[in-house]
């Protein structure tokens, strides 16, 4: 047994599909800036060189959908470590990011993220077992923004072993294709193997920065995947209907896409759909919405449909706290996004429609998502499993604690063992004195104890070539962790 769910007829996928070309075609996409614009109007684009303005003919999209590999390796420090974008491959979890606010879990205070909280939440995540992918989760605003990039990825790349996506766009190129260098050995392995990724964003509506477009065209090149991400706002940047914002969404893609294809044939690319809608009451942007989960449902199976490698964040919420909004918000999101079985499920570890992150989130997050796989997981339906001899044997008026079968398959993982839910009785529960925070608190407490005690995942020749491509004291980092 496995569960199959449909939202789109391919009648519906087929004329969603069409008209984000046909919106290229007619209406176009600003690429202002970027070097790629003559690019497109040699391959027969319509380019406004005053306002950068690109329209796009169908044969061209079409061209840079087919170039674009449903199936690639998002590698991490180990193959054990990879995680294998395509067809029939299970969805995969990931944060998001870049979030300048954090939760204090100890303090409760919500302040400036800082170079510390980068670390601990990538030394918390790469611990957890249902994560897959990282990324860079907060932004160090502790760090001069001088040197905050190349500081941050340092960080990042010496605390997990995880595949790493650098989610604000790099100023230093070279630097980035010299941190791929170092963490593959050559240019041809990280080509096979890609150990970062980079996200681009669409500006909202049909639009994307041209010098930002141009680094990822050049990184690209050098084999880095690039999840290109649009974050529409149905009501407020696309239109109102959840329809026309993945119309939009999905032409915004496939304008950037053709973009980078153009430049860098065979580009390694993600359509990842983040959108939500603006709640008319309240003037704020909502990602916890249902709206937003049946979009990205819908917007999964139309990439899916023209062969797209798709991420959608299912684990939003705009809840500001572990309370019950945050449980069901991330819980509906997350089952209705998961069920279109999109490539990458983001959102983890933060609340506040992704503008805080929150540790213990990431705890509750790790259940939430084991959860998850196993509603979509398999489910044996056998003669073995159907148990009519164990039924037999036990006979009216037994019991099964007894029988052989129970702890064998008990062990197996029959049964979903949580380590944050509650399930003692009224009685013990109150006599315990726990709330889940409590729970989540102290494992937060427990993982990153037990994470001080590793050693870093790169050997000391690449953290002291990493180091100086990041301008780190490599010798003060060894000095301090012996500390």
């Amino acid at each position: 047994m496995k569960a199959t769910t449909t939202w789109l007829t391919d009648q519906e996928k087929s004329r969603i599909a069409d008209q984000a070309i046909d919106l290229l075609a007619s209406t176009g996409m600003r690429f202002a800036g970027s070097r790629v614009l003559p690019l497109l109007a040699a391959r027969g684009a319509e380019v406004d060189a005053a306002t950068g303005i690109a329209r796009l003919p169908r044969e061209l999209v079409e061209w840079a959908i087919a170039q674009t590999p449903r199936s690639f390796v998002m590698a991490g420090a180990t193959p054990a470590d990879d995680v294998v974008l395509g067809e029939g491959e299970p969805f995969h979890f990931a944060p998001s990011g870049c979030v300048a606010k954090t939760l204090d879990f100890r303090t409760g205070v919500r302040r400036p993220s800082t170079l510390e909280d980068l670390r601990q939440c990538t030394a918390l995540m790469d611990e957890l077992p249902q994560l897959d992918l990282m990324w860079t989760q907060v932004s160090a605003t502790d760090v001069p923004l001088e040197r905050r990039e190349l500081v941050e990825y340092f960080t990042m790349l010496t605390e997990t072993s995880k595949h790493v996506t650098f989610v604000d766009c790099p100023n230093e190129v070279d630097a980035v294709v010299g941190i791929c260098d170092v963490l593959s050995g050559d240019p041809g392995s990280f080509r096979e193997r890609p150990r970062i990724s980079t996200v681009v964003t669409a500006a909202s509506p049909l639009q994307v920065d041209g010098g930002k477009l141009d680094v990822h065209v050049a990184l690209a090149a050098h084999g880095v995947p690039i999840e290109v991400y649009s974050m529409t706002i149905a009501g407020a940047t696309s239109p109102v209907t959840l329809a026309g914002t993945v119309v939009q969404g999905l032409a915004e893609f496939l304008g950037v896409a053709t973009a980078l294809q153009v430049a860098a044939p065979g580009a390694k690319l993600v359509f990842c759909f983040g959108s939500g809608v603006l709640d008319m009451l309240r003037t704020t942007f909502s990602m916890g919405c249902v709206e937003s989960a049946l979009m990205g449902a819908m917007a999964t199976e139309v990439g899916h449909y023209l062969g797209l490698p798709t991420l959608n964040p299912g684990l939003s919420t705009d809840s500001k706290h572990l309370g019950p909004q945050n449980g069901y918000e991330k819980a509906l999101k997350v089952a209705t996004v998961a069920a279109a079985n999109p490539d990458i499920v983001s959102g983890w570890g933060l609340i506040d429609s992704h503008n805080t992150m929150y540790l213990p989130q990431s705890v509750v997050d790790n259940e939430i998502a084991a959860m998850v796989r196993r509603l979509q997981g398999e489910v044996e339906i056998s003669a073995a499993t159907l148990a009519a001899e164990s039924i037999a044997r036990v006979g009216p008026g037994g019991g099964y604690l007894g029988e052989k079968d129970t702890a064998r398959r008990i062990r197996a993982g029959e049964h979903l063992l949580p380590t944050i839910s509650n399930r003692l009785s009224y009685d013990k529960w109150v006599e315990e004195g726990t709330t889940e925070n409590d729970v989540a608190n102290a494992e937060v407490e427990r993982i990153l104890a037990a994470r001080a005690t590793k050693e870093p995942y790169l050997n000391d020749g690449q953290i002291v070539d990493l180091a100086a491509i990041c301008t780190i004291d490599a010798e003060g980092v060894r000095r301090a962790r012996r500390a």
